[in-house]
């Protein structure tokens, strides 16, 4: 009789009378998608498949039925100070959100629960003869008031005022004239 055996154990060794012999591989087969099946030193060995797609953006698993599985991360990092977006490289990135309005009259700043806040500028410089205004593309400004009301008997002055309920005001005080006119500057003698 002829002899069948290789003396691989991954192989089922027969002889068949018609065709000689017949080296059969072991079957290794895990019916699992997620490994490699092959035999070594007769045993059967499943090695796990690699789902790594190198896109750190996806979360890799592998289903034994169907395969490998790719999620998209979320990187909502619930902060409302950040923009989020996600670097296949890297993974996710927490920009921090820009909150300028572009108005110089207010001041920017960011709470991470309720994101971007603008708070009027508070302009006032202590000048009670100027007027405390600001513009949008520059910011605060301080105009002179214009004191003058257009009477050539009086000098129009900005200052403190001894008036009540007046506390900061336009000042026009009568003009001793050289003329005794009463029709140019009337004075009291």
């Amino acid at each position: 009789p002829q002899v069948g055996d290789d003396r691989d154990p991954c192989t089922d060794d027969t002889c068949n009378p018609s065709i000689g012999c017949v080296k059969t591989p072991k079957v290794c087969n895990d019916d699992n998608v997620c490994t490699t099946d092959s035999c070594a030193f007769g045993q059967c060995v499943f090695l796990a498949i690699s789902c790594d797609d190198n896109n750190a953006c996806t979360r890799d698993t592998c289903d034994r039925i169907t395969g490998c599985q790719r999620d998209t991360i979320n990187c909502d990092d619930t902060d409302e100070c950040t923009d989020d977006s996600c670097d296949r490289a890297i993974g996710c990135v927490h920009s921090p959100h820009n909150c300028d309005d572009n108005n110089a009259c207010t001041t920017e700043t960011c709470d991470r629960f309720d994101g971007c806040q603008h708070t009027p500028v508070v302009c006032n410089d202590g000048d009670i003869c100027t007027y405390d205004t600001c513009v949008r593309a520059s910011g605060c400004s301080f105009p002179k008031k214009n004191c003058e009301d257009n009477n050539a008997c009086t000098a129009d002055t900005c200052g403190a005022s001894q008036v009540l309920n007046n506390p900061g005001s336009l000042v026009h005080t009568n003009i001793a004239s050289p003329y005794h006119d009463r029709h140019r500057c009337p004075i009291d003698i």
